[in-house]
């Protein structure tokens, strides 16, 4: 007994040197929202192929497959930055989230038309919906899905990365199964009409809840 109560004392001590010479205590470490804004709105699919071979190494993240043009959207409120030098990446937007992750959205659109053309370049209005260092929020239209850099001609899609606290690369595939997503896209103010086909489950005077089957 003597010698568990000497060892507790051991460790509280040093743990008030090392209280002392850090100072007040480290601020947490940065983290991904537990419930990003799916990052594709429309219909996608995809698999958990983060660390799948690649050419150039591992895959960094996961392959959204959607439709050319698709909305790209903020997964959380932020500042979106162009970049545009990139061969592999192609078209590539980068996505300061407010929390402290950075999200890269990589293949964007550089199509005129629906077909393969690549005559358009990595600027607003054929891969991105905002200006470079424009402030986002959370859900809003940043970009368009496409198949620019080492995608050209293969199917359309999002490769989309999550680097927290802006290191290392991290699965996405969690944060996108519990991620929300949007019915459509849309520019503020736009009318719009929404109809629900289900069955009403419990009500209150608050609240009511559909179990909605389209």
């Amino acid at each position: 007994m003597r010698r568990h109560r000497t060892t507790a004392r051991g460790v509280f001590f040093l743990a008030a040197i090392l209280g002392l010479a850090v100072g007040t205590p480290a601020a947490a470490a940065p983290k991904v929202p537990e419930h990003i804004i799916f990052p594709v709105v429309g219909q996608v699919s995809y698999s958990d192929d983060f660390g799948a071979p690649r050419g150039g190494g591992r895959h960094q993240g996961n392959d959204l497959m959607a439709a050319k043009k698709s909305p790209a959207v903020a997964a959380e409120a932020g500042t979106v930055k162009y970049w545009t030098t990139s061969r592999a990446a192609g078209c590539m937007l980068y996505l300061y989230g407010e929390s402290g992750t950075i999200y890269y959205y990589i293949h964007l659109n550089n199509d005129l038309t629906a077909r393969n053309d690549n005559r358009g370049k990595c600027v607003k209005g054929v891969a991105y919906t905002v200006n470079s260092g424009a402030r986002v929020a959370a859900g809003q239209p940043v970009a368009y899905v496409g198949d620019s850099g080492d995608a050209n001609g293969g199917m359309s899609h999002l490769h989309f990365e999550v680097h927290p606290g802006g290191g290392r690369a991290v699965s996405p595939y969690t944060y996108l199964q519990k991620a929300y997503k949007l019915l459509f896209a849309a520019k503020p103010g736009t009318p719009f009409s929404l109809t629900l086909s289900g069955t009403v489950v419990p009500t209150s005077r608050t609240r009511l809840v559909v179990n909605v089957t389209t």
